[in-house]
């Protein structure tokens, strides 16, 4: 906080906390958080503003219903009450709205910093099978009200637009880092999912 001249929160971090480590969360939890933030540090050499990035990704599943389309949107107007609390510059709350809107992952072109943000919350789908697999269970809990028909149906569709775009990652950092094993991930598992509907 002191790098974008903001008032430390320990207010703010502990309800941070309390969402991410909630009884619901199994993937939009505080480890998908803190995985976010070590792939953003990774990059950080990469990316030519990183502050607002690391910001936005505290705050970017900090609503999380799955039965609601409008959790962005709600997460970007929690970042947008801190930062008017901490008197920050309308240009950072600006831009750290824009970029938790990103993570609505829908398609158009982005400006570089939501392609950074997007790449870095994108970046699960590059990992290795076992955490994959690991993953994929996880959003099964949380969307665990959802006949099975029906979750495969939807997850094999969201799955394949991630995989029939041309590059999954926009950044060339992410696609030469997770582009592979993403597009094997995603193959294997629509296969599945569309083999067991």
């Amino acid at each position: 906080m002191d790098r974008l001249h903001l008032p430390p929160s320990q207010a703010t971090f502990d309800r941070l906390l309390l969402v991410y480590t909630a009884a619901d969360r199994h993937y939009h939890n505080d480890r998908h958080i803190a995985h976010c933030l070590a792939e953003m540090n990774a990059a950080a050499a990469h990316i030519p503003d990183p502050d607002p990035i690391e910001l936005a990704l505290w705050f970017h599943d900090a609503v999380y219903d799955t039965h609601s389309t409008s959790n962005e949107a709600e997460s970007a107007g929690w970042a947008a009450d801190f930062l008017a609390h901490g008197q920050a510059d309308p240009a950072l709350t600006e831009a750290v709205i824009a970029l938790i809107l990103a993570t609505r992952h829908q398609p158009g072109e982005l400006a570089a910093p939501q392609q950074w943000m997007v790449d870095i919350d994108l970046a699960g789908l590059g990992a290795e099978p076992v955490r994959w697999a690991a993953d994929n269970r996880a959003i099964r809990q949380e969307y665990a009200w959802v006949p099975e028909p029906i979750f495969r149906q939807k997850r094999a569709a969201t799955l394949r637009g991630f995989l029939d775009r041309p590059a999954i990652y926009a950044t060339a950092y992410f696609q030469a880092k997770y582009e592979a094993q993403a597009r094997s991930n995603l193959a294997g598992t629509i296969r599945r999912l569309e083999e067991e509907t």
